[in-house]
């Protein structure tokens, strides 16, 4: 028995001493004193907003100032890094997306077509599935990134080409928007989506014109295989996780966000936040189920030194460019099959919509609720409201992601209700042009991420690219942010375009704000972190010019992690 007893401990003080190792690797410790200097450094903060030397002891600012009189607080041995007249800023927050949705190439074909990607025909998408099936000879063949509306043949592939990259193995090609999917037979059947299926509330299973099942899966008809299909081995899941850090870090990316994570995506992610293998902060969103069993006890999203809890996010409509969205006048065009006053449809009834935010509002938890169209956009300022006047003593503040259709009367309504908008504004690039042609109309595609009338009503917003919908690199936000520009190059609504200082803000303190850690990150000043991206010039006196602005260095807690850290 004592030898059983002294051979089990010594294993646990080896399993022990491996955990460790495996931390310390991962959080290498920040540097006793570092003098940032010959720069200029914004701050973020209107007290302070410049400085030309910043200090940092252990990972946390302590001082700004001038370098001379900075260095004289340290000791001779401080790490000094030179900003050879570069700009140091915060890091880049991400306010909205599904990290570590852009890593998705490790395991899958992107499918992009331009402007991110190559992809122009359903034939070359097909090409490159079956190229992934050899290299991957087991399990699901993933594409993500797929728009029906910028490939030549202008539509979904069908379930019948799918079934020639295997008729074996599912095959998934998921929709840019992330709302929709297509699945070939042997996917279909996986998921035990037969014929007889009936249609779900808030979504549908597309047919051909004999009635039979096509594939293509709509927003809660696709919710479930989209979870299903993404549920990727340990490994898969690292070498997703790596990819996407190293792609946010490169952008000066210190605080990314996954905003819909199931049970089973929180229990992926415990092990990761809890040992620290990722070099970045991280803010977790639950949906309403896995939200039920955190509040029950049966699941647990707990706060680590990078991973924050975060609202609880509910869906109220779809996809602009799926025709899912929910307006409350009609779609400015819409396919042959749909009928002409088709207005898109809401996810939840309102009534079911009311009960969840007045139920997790009244627990005292922030609510986030997905809606792009304006009538998705009353319903839930309405169940806002309901649960604002059901429990007043609560202050948490309710976020709005997308809220592409605010109208005046609602973003005064947001203002009365102390509703933040997290805006998904370079919609006005990769899908401007086809607003205003194919979905809008150019009088409703003009208001698309009203902006500039958020900021005359002092109303705080934030700016998000729903990673991986399309990539967040945060200085193309702020250039959208000012000058309105599709992918063509024309205009759109260039009255609702804002100053570069004020899209600044809403990537770094005002996204702060939102996710509730603004005591921590955000800004430069002292007692906060050295969350801190290095940029070869003034993005605000460079903006234009975005793409041509380089990230010379990213620090995480004080921690240099670009280009010295985590790498491909």
């Amino acid at each position: 028995m004592k030898t059983w007893l002294g051979i089990s401990v010594a294993l646990l003080l080896v399993v022990t001493a491996g955990l460790a190792g495996v931390h310390r690797w991962f959080n290498p410790p920040a540097p006793p004193a570092q003098l940032f200097y010959n720069g200029s450094i914004l701050t973020m903060d209107a007290t302070f907003p410049q400085a030309t030397a910043m200090l940092v002891q252990r990972g946390e600012i302590v001082a700004l100032g001038d370098a001379e009189t900075l260095r004289d607080r340290v000791s001779r041995d401080v790490v000094t890094v030179d900003l050879q007249g570069g700009t140091l800023m915060p890091g880049f927050i991400e306010a909205h997306g599904h990290f570590p949705g852009e890593g998705l190439s490790a395991v899958a074909v992107d499918a992009n077509s331009p402007p991110i990607g190559d992809l122009y025909s359903i034939e070359t998408l097909l090409e490159r599935l079956k190229l992934l099936a050899q290299r991957r000879p087991d399990g699901p063949l993933l594409a993500y990134g797929f728009d029906d509306t910028t490939i030549g043949e202008q539509r979904y592939p069908s379930r019948q080409e799918l079934d020639l990259v295997s008729e074996t193995r599912p095959v998934l090609v998921m929709h840019i928007s992330g709302h929709f999917g297509v699945l070939n037979s042997a996917g279909l059947a996986a998921m035990g989506i037969n014929e007889e299926v009936t249609d779900p509330i808030g979504g549908y299973y597309g047919r051909d014109e004999n009635g039979r099942l096509n594939g293509v899966l709509a927003e809660t008809a696709f919710s479930p295989v989209r979870t299903s299909l993404l549920n990727l081995s340990g490994m898969d899941g690292f070498r997703v996780m790596r990819r996407a850090a190293h792609l946010y870090l490169s952008r000066g990316i210190t605080f990314a966000q996954n905003g819909l994570a199931d049970a089973r995506t929180l229990r992926a992610l415990a092990p990761v936040l809890r040992y620290g293998l990722l070099p970045m902060r991280l803010s977790v969103w639950p949906d309403a189920e896995a939200q039920e069993q955190i509040s029950s006890g049966r699941l647990k999203l707990e706060r680590t030194p990078r991973g924050y809890p975060g609202s609880v996010k509910l869906v109220s409509d779809g996809s602009l460019q799926g025709f899912t969205g929910f307006l409350s006048e009609p779609y400015y065009t819409v396919p042959e099959t749909y009928p002409p006053e088709y207005l898109g449809f809401p996810s939840l009834s309102a009534e079911a919509l009311d009960e969840q935010v007045v139920r997790f509002h009244c627990q005292d938890l922030q609510v986030a609720i997905h809606a792009n169209g304006d009538a998705a956009i009353a319903m839930s300022l309405d169940a806002i409201a309901a649960a604002r006047a059901q429990c007043p003593e609560i202050q948490r503040q309710p976020v709005l992601i997308h809220a592409q259709m605010a109208t005046t009367e609602q973003l005064n309504r947001m203002v009365a209700l102390d509703v933040i908008p997290s805006f998904f504004n370079v919609h006005v690039y990769y899908w401007g042009d086809r607003h205003r042609d194919i979905f809008l109309g150019p009088e409703r595609a003009g208001r698309i991420s009203p902006l500039a009338e958020a900021a005359r009503l002092e109303l705080p917003f934030t700016l998000h690219a729903d990673s991986p919908v399309v990539p967040f690199q945060p200085l193309q936000l702020v250039w959208n942010a000012v000058n309105r520009q599709t992918a063509s190059g024309q205009l759109l609504g260039p009255e609702q375009a804002i100053t570069v200082e004020r899209a600044l803000k809403a990537v770094t303190i005002d996204a702060a704000r939102q996710l509730g850690v603004a005591e921590e990150v955000g800004q430069l000043r002292p007692g906060l972190r050295a969350d801190l991206v290095w940029l070869d010039r003034d993005p605000r006196e460079s903006i234009a010019d975005w793409k041509s602005i380089q990230v010379r260095g990213v620090w995480v807690d004080g921690v240099r992690r670009f280009p010295d850290g985590m790498t491909e």
